[in-house]
């Protein structure tokens, strides 16, 4: 394995296209052998999608307004996640740095806008979050589901949980549809290469510091103004 230091981040983040086979090969490198890609998938979308049914089967006779917590909490977290992606993802912040040189100095090398496509399924290591990413984002959810629960409802506390697991799901499902090859019968689909482009321009090394920060719907690019002018009207 190659040793990564300061520098050679430094280094990797203004390499030319034709020089990114030695950051996938390192980062590839750096996969434990026992790494299986389709562990990595099913893991967090079976923690995900059990955590939501327990939520759902625990709800008793939720109230309309209490049903309003779903499209609420959507746009809360799409906010959040444009906030992370811009601000944390982009920008060196402790102590969450590995975090960015994870995402900046490699995802961001490795795929860029024209060429996204994964070329194993080894790679799906360099798109989805660690597998262990859900736990962690329900553990620390956990401050939030006990004060729903105690100052608003429990109904609205598991709907809190059901809708913010769902979305992170459906940001892995997403983002791993973005960088399958176009010719695929995912990469085909209407709604995905829709996204697909979207998301395609942040790949852009000259774009990604500024525009089309959401990975899922770009409501929150709309809101606050990121939406590069190149996919605003496709």
């Amino acid at each position: 394995m190659i040793p990564r230091t300061e520098d050679t981040r430094a280094w990797e983040v203004t390499q030319p296209l034709g020089r990114r086979d030695l950051v996938r090969a390192r980062a590839l490198a750096e996969a434990p052998r026992f790494y299986d890609p389709w562990v990595h998938l099913a893991f967090p979308s079976l923690v995900g999608l059990g955590l939501i049914a327990a939520a759902v089967a625990s709800l008793e006779r939720p109230s309309g307004w209490e049903l309003l917590t779903v499209p609420a909490v959507i746009v809360l977290v799409n906010l959040f996640e444009w906030h992370i992606h811009r601000n944390v993802l982009h920008r060196r912040t402790w102590p969450l740095d590995v975090l960015f040189w994870r995402h900046t100095p490699e995802h961001h090398v490795i795929f860029v806008r024209d060429d996204m496509a994964m070329r194993s399924r080894r790679e799906f290591r360099l798109v989805l979050i660690p597998f262990y990413g859900i736990l962690a984002i329900f553990v620390g959810a956990l401050p939030v589901t006990a004060l729903l629960w105690m100052v608003v409802s429990p109904n609205v506390a598991l709907l809190w949980v059901a809708t913010n697991m769902g979305y992170v799901v459906a940001y892995e499902w997403l983002h791993l549809s973005y960088h399958l090859p176009h010719e695929s019968r995912i990469g085909r689909n209407p709604l995905i290469r829709r996204l697909r482009r979207h998301h395609a321009a942040h790949h852009a090394p000259e774009l990604m510091q500024r525009w089309n920060f959401n990975v899922t719907v770009p409501l929150a690019d709309w809101l606050l103004g990121t939406v590069h002018p190149s996919t605003a009207d496709h």
